[in-house]
């Protein structure tokens, strides 16, 4: 066989290759896979746990493919359906099938299935939600009257080399984990998931906080993950066997997530936890390929999470909310829509 003939077999498997991966799902969970916008939170399981039974799911479907969909999350109030994003999720959003097309004619489709979807959403009551950050367009969301605002996540993109992403961490974290080494911590991840929830607790009575879930949801998303997905307790225990921090991390589609995380008051200055989600990122390597953070606007979170070296990611909160009349004329027609809107619900 000439050259010519193997190099133009190779070029023939390349463009298949390349159509393969470039080709729409055929089913919601192959798109949550595929997509740029996929995240262990846009899993139909995960919405199982979180939003039972309160949750839909949009999808624009052409040619036996899926080529974009949109998991939705309700609260129903007054008769009418609020969007909101459900608790313990960090993201959302609309999700799009990978597309071989130049960048101009992507966004043009994009804006376009954004525009379909949103038609099969309608008006709802009021609209928030968070989207994710390889959601770059929510322009089509402005034109309907919504308002955005900036968020962050912080990621590390790649987790293959622990030596590099050691040098990369700030000292102070590097210290802090030495310091634990020294008074004798290391990590376990066969605590018992009671002791985690207790932890996790203590992290928000600490602060004079009642916890922001409860522990049948906590314990309704454990369940999920260990069967659909992967889950580990990372727990710094002394030579006491006290444990002085814990941190949970999933994974799923070749991206680890840390979740949740709890820490005992009088032990906090040991390190235990900065040395628990080091660990986390260490074992993370050996099962995905990037490690999500979740970010946080809180500032004394955020350093923490900046300081192991991770990107900080923009993602945009998009919102809408129905003005509120002014007047009486706007008050009486605010009503009238009301009852409306509430009648079609009802009929």
């Amino acid at each position: 066989m000439s050259s010519n003939v193997k190099d133009l077999e190779t070029v023939v498997e390349i463009s298949r290759a390349a159509e393969e991966s470039t080709k729409p799902a055929s089913t919601y969970a192959e798109l949550v896979k595929l997509s740029p916008q996929g995240s262990i939170f846009a899993q139909r399981w995960w919405l199982d746990a979180v939003a039972p039974g309160t949750y839909e799911l949009l999808e624009i479907r052409n040619g036996g493919g899926l080529h974009a969909a949109w998991p939705v999350v309700y609260l129903k109030k007054d008769g009418a359906k609020h969007v909101c994003m459900p608790a313990m999720t960090q993201k959302l959003g609309i999700l799009f099938a990978p597309s071989a097309a130049k960048p101009v004619e992507t966004q043009s489709t994009n804006q376009r299935l954004t525009m379909e979807l949103m038609e099969q959403l309608g008006e709802p009551g009021s609209f928030h939600q968070h989207f994710h950050e390889n959601f770059t367009d929510w322009l089509p969301f402005y034109w309907r009257g919504h308002t955005q605002t900036t968020r962050y996540t912080y990621v590390l993109e790649d987790i293959s080399d622990p030596s590099a992403l050691w040098n990369d961490m700030r000292p102070h974290h590097r210290r802090a984990i030495r310091k634990a080494e020294k008074l004798g911590i290391r990590i376990k991840t066969d605590i018992d998931f009671a002791h985690f929830l207790e932890l996790n607790r203590k992290t928000f009575s600490r602060q004079g906080k009642e916890p922001a879930v409860s522990d049948d949801l906590i314990c309704r998303i454990d369940a999920a993950c260990a069967a659909n997905a992967g889950r580990k307790i990372f727990a710094g225990v002394d030579s006491q066997g006290r444990v002085h921090a814990a941190v949970y991390v999933a994974w799923v589609n070749n991206t680890a997530y840390y979740l949740m995380g709890g820490s005992e008051p009088d032990l906090r200055q040991s390190g235990a936890q900065l040395m628990a989600l080091w660990e986390a990122v260490i074992f993370a390597s050996s099962v995905a390929k990037r490690f999500d953070f979740e970010g946080s606007m809180l500032p004394q979170v955020e350093r923490v999470f900046r300081g192991f070296g991770a990107k900080q990611l923009p993602y945009f909160s998009i919102t809408k909310v129905p003005p509120t009349p002014t007047s009486l004329k706007g008050f009486l027609k605010a009503t009238i829509k009301h009852r409306l809107h509430r009648y079609r619900l009802l009929t």
